[in-house]
């Protein structure tokens, strides 16, 4: 009678630590996964530098004079990389700004300028300075909705 209640008890025991070793594992796979993504992002970024400045002073991005005027301007600065939403050509642009201060246009958004309020369009006409890619996540979801 004792020994059936042992093994009773010795079976939840090991299926207790089996669920908290798959949970453990899960919790790794979505840590390593978050990681990847953002390694993937960055590389991307990169991979669209590189290209932009293997293209040379023949393409024709608008965001060249904004670069030209930043790097008179601030030549020995050290910059952040940031994110900068504007609205550029009646479409609300999403830009990357890397340590050297170089605008990369990364998308367009599916935000609707003309429905924003005017204090919003103002903020948009000036740029909104995000400092990393959750804050761009929650700047777009808050006005993509």
């Amino acid at each position: 009678m004792f020994s059936q209640k042992k093994r009773n008890l010795t079976w939840i025991y090991v299926c207790i630590v089996l669920l908290i070793a798959v949970i453990a594992v899960f919790i790794l796979i979505g840590a390593l996964s978050n990681k990847n993504a953002e390694d993937a992002e960055r590389t991307n970024l990169e991979s669209k530098v590189s290209e932009e400045n293997q293209s040379g002073p023949d393409a024709d991005n608008s965001t060249d004079v904004q670069d030209q005027d930043q790097n008179d301007d601030d030549q020995d600065k050290f910059y952040q990389s940031y994110y900068l939403v504007k609205y550029d050509n009646n479409v609300i642009k999403i830009y990357f700004s890397d340590e050297t201060g170089k605008l990369t246009e990364l998308e367009s958004t599916s935000i609707v300028y003309e429905t924003l309020s005017q204090g919003d369009q103002a903020k948009f006409r000036e740029g909104i300075k995000v400092e990393n890619r959750d804050d761009l996540n929650r700047l777009m979801m808050d006005y993509e909705s």
